[in-house]
């Protein structure tokens, strides 16, 4: 009977829990905007950030502190801002321990951090990673509708109204701007939100009738292009005069990772292909493009036929450091030739060059998925024929980017891992691709007594 009791009592509590937690992701005002900010933080969370990953202790606080609902409305602590604002702003690594210190640290107010101290530093963090410092008094008048505008002290005012003209001020954010309250976990969720779902992934800026242009917003339109490596695309051009500027290696590797399926296991390798061909903070041409082509979803050699078209194609074809690849590029349509054109093979990649070629491949890649033509059902019933008398348990588990490893060559695939549980204990394992039902490993693992 106590039992009883006590198991009624926890239902109630817990029944009572619930509808007060649900209450409060209904009716809080940033709530629509923190279910998509954590989409974005993802990474983060699990550790596969492109640019720079948080401590765990960093993110337990962060997910203890700020995105307990809640703790909403409540000032949020230095610590985590300073977490918010490294999952948002692309700081280089060996600045950003400093500038942390510097913008939110140095301004903050004990534990906390006052709404224009908090806003002038992440504007000074952003700039150079999404936009430029310089405004003219003119683009930035717009702000001048928030009524307490000359309140805001003399050194941030001029940095709130860049936030304001950029739309990433928090939503809270009306008639006033309040620049003496705390910052709330609310209102550094809702300005994040803004920076990491829209001002990083704008389309990027390019010199007027450049050859780039229509083939970037043929891109951004298809709405293919990874997320990740948006943020790389935006930061490149920041400046849109870096478009014929040689590109920096580090940069380049960024907008390779970040916009091709690269196998996890090959991810710390990738350095390989594009790090490690440096010269003199850059990367040449001929080796660029080795890097595309190895770090794609099936790298292969050319065949002779796309030998013959790139020799007829590049008057220096057989001075590449690695001709074949260059002959596999051109055969997908990861480079245009001419008769008799110079690839410039001894020429530095620029930016608009590298970022023609990381689109283009990374397109490539999407549009040469195999459509999953596989169902869990038909997959069940393709690994069953291996044993179709058996007493076995079935399962079937979907998996991306397997891969198998054949001699030389590696060939990484979407498909289903199935597996068969026997009373004994040993148990098959099927591995089948999903887009053809070819059975691509079958393993038998024997239970230990």
């Amino acid at each position: 009977m106590k039992k009883k009791l006590i198991v009624s009592i926890l239902s109630i509590f817990m029944a009572y829990g619930s509808t007060a937690y649900g209450a409060v992701e209904e009716t809080h005002w940033v709530m629509k905007e923190l279910k998509d900010y954590k989409q974005y933080i993802v990474p983060y969370r699990d550790n596969a950030s492109t640019q720079g990953t948080i401590t765990q202790n960093e993110w337990n606080s962060f997910q203890r502190n700020v995105l307990d609902s809640g703790k909403l409305d409540k000032p949020i602590l230095l610590d985590d801002w300073a977490t918010a604002l490294k999952m948002a702003a692309d700081l280089p690594e060996k600045n950003r321990d400093a500038w942390i210190s510097m913008y939110v640290h140095e301004l903050g107010q004990g534990k906390g951090i006052t709404r224009e101290n908090a806003v002038g530093g992440m504007v000074k963090l952003l700039i150079g990673s999404y936009f430029t410092g310089s405004w003219s008094a003119e683009e930035v008048k717009p702000a001048k509708a928030l009524l307490d505008l000359q309140d805001i002290n003399d050194n941030q005012r001029g940095l709130v109204e860049i936030a304001y003209i950029h739309g990433i001020l928090d939503d809270s954010v009306k008639e006033k701007f309040r620049p003496n309250d705390r910052l709330t976990n609310a209102e550094a969720i809702s300005m994040m939100f803004r920076v990491m779902g829209e001002l990083a992934y704008d389309k990027p800026d390019l010199p007027a009738n450049h050859w780039l242009g229509e083939e970037l917003a043929s891109a951004y339109q298809s709405n293919k292009l990874p997320k990740p490596m948006l943020k790389v695309l935006r930061r490149a051009f920041q400046d849109p005069m870096n478009a014929e500027r040689n590109i920096p290696v580090g940069l380049w590797h960024e907008m390779l990772v970040s916009g091709l399926p690269v196998p996890a296991y090959l991810k710390e390798k990738a350095f390989m292909y594009t790090l490690a061909y440096d010269k003199d903070g850059g990367i040449l041409r001929d080796r660029a493009v080795v890097g595309i082509t190895k770090l794609g979803k099936n790298p292969r050699s050319a065949t002779a036929e796309e030998k013959m078209k790139a020799e007829q194609a590049f008057a220096d074809y057989r001075d590449a450091f690695d001709s074949d690849k260059i002959a596999v590029a051109y055969g997908d349509g990861l480079l245009e030739g001419q008769s008799g054109q110079s690839f410039g093979v001894h020429g530095y990649l620029t930016y608009a060059e590298a970022a023609a070629l990381a689109i283009r491949s990374s397109l490539r890649e999407t549009l040469n998925d195999t459509p999953l033509l596989i169902d869990e059902k038909t997959a069940l019933q393709i690994a069953k024929e291996k044993d179709p008398d058996s007493e076995a348990e079935w399962k079937a588990t979907f998996k991306k980017g397997l891969v198998l490893h054949d001699n030389t060559n590696r060939i990484i695939y979407d498909g289903w891992v199935v597996e068969a549980v026997y009373p004994a204990g040993n148990k098959i394992v099927v591995y089948i691709d999903a887009g053809t039902g070819k059975i691509m490993v079958l393993s038998e693992i024997e239970a230990f007594l």
